[in-house]
């Protein structure tokens, strides 16, 4: 579904549209430019720190790069030995998954997308890390679009709508409190989770 979203595949059967226009109609480096899905697997490039993030945005300065990374967290670029200089990659300066993740979502926030689709890219962040990189992606987005896609239940709760998916179907759609009012099975993994006293509709 992300995928058809950002326009890495193009749908087969009924449409995808962005903004009310299908996502078929518009050329492909615009749809890239109003979307950007950020998954797992991230890329560094052989390449300065500078250069890896001017792959979103190439007129930025050093200042607004500095704070795209300081609203992600990634204070690891203070201990560099070259800064922005610092050359990244296989076989230069390695960085560790959850460094590479915050440079992922510090290009996010570069690029000012439309659209952003965060396919489980803050997996490998611990929970306090992975809350303030997705609190800094929903603030400098504000009043745009923000899909997460997650397994991580506190993740979803701050959405303004949760869309269950089982086997390929939305299944359930509504904010948290709706859903956990509804007792399906978003509510039923909300008590596994929470301990709370929530009870699965009885069919």
């Amino acid at each position: 579904m992300a995928w058809l979203i950002a326009g890495i595949e193009r749908p087969r059967g009924g449409t995808v549209s962005i903004g009310g226009v299908p996502s078929a109609d518009v050329a492909l480096e615009d749809l890239r430019r109003t979307v950007v899905l950020v998954t797992q697997e991230h890329h560094v490039f052989a390449a300065s720190l500078r250069d890896n993030l001017a792959l979103a945005r190439d007129d930025a300065d050093d200042e607004a790069l500095l704070d795209v990374l300081r609203r992600v967290g990634a204070t690891w670029v203070e201990d560099l030995p070259d800064g922005l200089d610092t050359v990244l990659g296989e076989g230069h300066h390695p960085l560790a998954l959850a460094q590479t993740q915050q440079l992922a979502l510090a290009r996010v926030l570069l690029a000012d997308p439309d659209v952003v689709i965060l396919d489980e890219a803050t997996v490998g962040l611990d929970t306090r890390s992975a809350g303030a990189a997705e609190a800094a992606l929903a603030t400098a987005l504000a009043g745009r679009t923000l899909i997460t896609i997650t397994h991580q239940l506190q993740a979803a709760r701050a959405a303004d709508r949760i869309a269950v998916v089982e086997k390929g179907r939305v299944t359930e759609l509504g904010s948290h409190t709706e859903l956990v009012a509804s007792r399906g099975t978003y509510a039923a993994l909300w008590e596994a989770w929470s301990g709370g006293g929530v009870r699965r509709r009885q069919e």
